[in-house]
């Protein structure tokens, strides 16, 4: 009878691919190169070409690729609008096509036109919406030797597929935030200025009413506002000043930099 940490083992041997994309995914903020680890993976196990297709601008464009290919990638490669790539992304909906008629009445980007592939979109969930954000599809094929992917293939095709859409969803998170940050610091310069700008006038205007009054309740209502001033003028600068060390502090490593180390061993 096989032992737990037998079966363990095997599973673990058999995902090590998988782990090593999570774990980017966990470490890395870098989406193409957990994109580009991806597709390796699947060229490397499965023993197929894979591309990776991604919106831009409202078209299909073919971004990576792993595999030997007779078309020429050098330049952007748009995906034909009518292909059945386009179908598996507008619908959300991944294929496993194993036989050529699945295609018939669809475009071909390639000149190869392999019609044996598997088609699976890529997505995530928005953190700050819930919605669900189509920004690509996975394509996989053996060439013109149109060999099927397996039932098993495909399964392990969307769990890759799902990573990289975790990979892409964790980037723009990121990316909105950094974003975020930088239009927070520009507002706080922005109010920072015109609130000094406007203590000076009000504080100059009151000590020079200061000086011009002679005596009773107005001069000591402009010596007021004076003083009232210079407190917000000190308030202003401690805002500022709090802002300084927030910015100065040192940051965290950078998660790319976990990669550089290796893992502990296991015990």
């Amino acid at each position: 009878m096989v032992s737990e940490d037998a079966r363990v083992e095997v599973l673990e041997k058999r995902c090590e691919d998988l782990i090593d994309v999570a774990r980017l995914v966990t470490l890395s903020l870098d989406k193409e190169v957990i994109i580009k680890k991806s597709l390796g993976h699947i060229h490397e196990r499965l023993g197929k070409r894979a591309r990776y297709a991604v919106l831009e601008d409202g078209q299909l464009v073919i971004a990576d690729w792993i595999g030997e290919y007779e078309e020429d990638f050098s330049a952007t490669k748009k995906v034909a609008r009518k292909s059945i790539l386009w179908k598996a992304f507008t619908e959300g909906k991944a294929l496993n096509l194993t036989a050529p008629s699945q295609t018939n009445g669809y475009e071909h980007t390639l000149t190869e036109q392999i019609k044996i592939k598997a088609v699976v979109p890529l997505r995530y969930v928005d953190a700050r919406t819930h919605q669900e954000v189509r920004f690509g599809v996975l394509v996989v094929d053996s060439g013109r030797e149109q060999d099927p992917i397996t039932d098993e293939e495909f399964e392990y095709l969307q769990i890759m597929a799902d990573l990289m859409g975790e990979a892409a969803g964790k980037a723009e998170l990121v990316k909105e935030l950094i974003s975020s940050y930088a239009q927070r610091e520009e507002l706080v310069k922005s109010m920072t200025h015109y609130l000094r700008n406007r203590f000076m006038v009000i504080g100059g205007f009151a000590r020079r009413l200061y000086q011009k009054i002679d005596g009773g309740e107005a001069k000591g209502y402009a010596g007021i506002i004076a003083k009232e001033i210079v407190k917000m003028e000190k308030s202003l600068q401690v805002l500022e000043d709090m802002w300084k060390r927030e910015k100065e502090e040192p940051t965290r490593a950078k998660p790319e930099a976990a990669l550089t180390k290796k893992p502990p061993s296991a015990v």
